[in-house]
């Protein structure tokens, strides 16, 4: 019965034998027969039978295994961890490739994957031909023929066969760089880093200025071709524009900063409170003082902010009658100052001239009259009694704002006119500076 489908052997009926009896031939024929069929069935050490159905290992393995040397046998696992079936030796040339794979296979399978080492880097489309199998185009991305820098020297090169082509997995990092319309130029390198140099255009998010400064606080703009850099204002300042020209840094005005007063006769150098951006200047000429007949006032003094603006001084009291006021000049407003005026020698009022900053100069006739009162009023006449002295006029007055150029100026306070013998003087002239931020 040879073996019983599980593996184990039994003897056929009639066995064992029994010691003494005779034994039959027939039951040492059958004996026999069953043997011989059984070690038939069974594997030869010497490789003499084939297998007619799966051998179950049952958990054990086959040791000592030769390496396989034809596509029929099986592999070792050495082979397997060594690639040996799928790692292609010799390969040549550049762009037509040849190489040999291991067992002799001869045909081109769907999903066989291939490894080699390139003996060159290609310089255009590439075809793979493996033991003398047939060419197949090499490409990337599916069906895209692969071009200049595509496979490196001596780099490791991995493909697979899908039917048709042998589709390239692990192309350069870099093949081919175009920097198009950008302004910028690729170095001449096709593998690895790619150098870019010029200057991005603004369309693609550059400044196309090849030398754009940055400073700390500067603000950026376009001139219509590149992004230039206006630099930093100062602190407070705001970036106007300019239309189409560049915009530039100003002051916000308005902003008072301090106010400056100069009333002492002679002359001053202005000195502008820092932060300063802009002043608002007024003049007052000095009062005129009085005068009579026989001894004529003298006359208002000029006062000025450098050649910006001035006014002149009031006109003294003299024999020829009371002064008039003086004038101011090159001021965004001016003004004349008040006229003197006296009454002959009967008690009625005299009036010294006024200016912007000195009222009306007003009283009764007295022997002596009275000074003018600041600032820049002219001197009020009086009477003795025989003779009338006559008053001065006022200073006269001007405002102007002044946007540059006023640093460093030389201030000159109008001094009041003399005295005639007898009489009162004229008050000094003032300048105020408003200054803004």
């Amino acid at each position: 019965m040879a073996r019983n489908g599980s593996g184990t052997y039994n003897l056929p009926a009639g066995n064992p034998v029994v010691t003494g009896t005779t034994i039959s031939s027939t039951t040492t024929n059958s004996t026999f027969s069953d043997i011989a069929t059984a070690l038939t069935g069974s594997l030869s050490a010497d490789g003499q039978t084939t297998p007619t159905g799966n051998l179950p290992m049952g958990g054990y393995k086959h040791t000592n295994v030769a390496d396989a040397t034809v596509r029929a046998q099986y592999a070792s696992a050495g082979q397997v961890q060594d690639s040996a079936f799928t790692f292609l030796t010799s390969p040549a040339g550049t762009n037509t490739i040849t190489a040999t794979a291991a067992l002799g296979m001869s045909a081109y399978v769907t999903g066989q994957r291939f490894f080699f080492v390139a003996a060159a880097s290609n310089t255009g489309a590439v075809t793979l031909n493996i033991n003398a199998i047939g060419a197949k185009s090499v490409t990337k991305n599916g069906t895209t023929a692969l071009v200049s820098g595509d496979i490196a020297i001596n780099a490791v090169v991995q493909v697979v066969y899908d039917g048709t082509q042998f589709q390239l997995l692990n192309p350069a990092a870099v093949s081919s760089f175009s920097a198009g319309s950008t302004g910028l130029t690729p170095s001449t390198a096709t593998t690895g880093a790619v150098t870019l140099a010029g200057t991005l255009a603004v369309a693609n998010g550059g400044t196309n200025n090849a030398s754009l400064a940055v400073t700390a606080g500067g603000a950026l703009y376009t001139d219509g071709s590149k992004v230039v850099n206006v630099g930093a204002g100062t602190s407070g300042q705001v970036l106007t524009s300019a239309g189409a020209s560049a915009p530039t840094w100003s002051s916000v005005g308005g902003t008072l900063n301090n106010i400056q007063y100069f009333t002492t006769a002679g002359t001053s150098t202005y000195t502008p409170t820092t932060g300063t951006n802009f002043v608002i200047v007024e003049v007052v000429g000095g009062g005129g003082g009085a005068g009579y007949l026989g001894s004529a006032g003298g006359a208002g003094g000029t006062t000025s902010f450098g050649a910006l603006v001035s006014a002149t001084g009031g006109v003294a009291g003299s024999g020829s009658g009371d002064g008039t006021g003086g004038a101011g000049s090159s001021g965004d407003f001016n003004m004349n100052g008040g006229a003197g005026s006296s009454s002959g020698t009967t008690p009625y009022p005299a009036i010294g001239g006024s200016s912007f900053y000195s009222p009306v100069n007003f009283g009764v006739v007295s022997a002596t009259g009275s000074t003018g009162l600041s600032y820049g009023g002219g001197a009020r006449g009086g009477s003795n009694g025989t003779t009338t002295y006559r008053s001065g006029g006022g200073g006269g007055y001007a405002r102007k704002r002044i946007t540059s150029s006023f640093s460093g100026v030389t201030i000159t306070i109008g001094a009041g006119g003399t005295a005639g013998s007898g009489t009162q003087a004229g008050a000094s002239g003032i300048v105020i500076v408003y200054e803004y931020k």
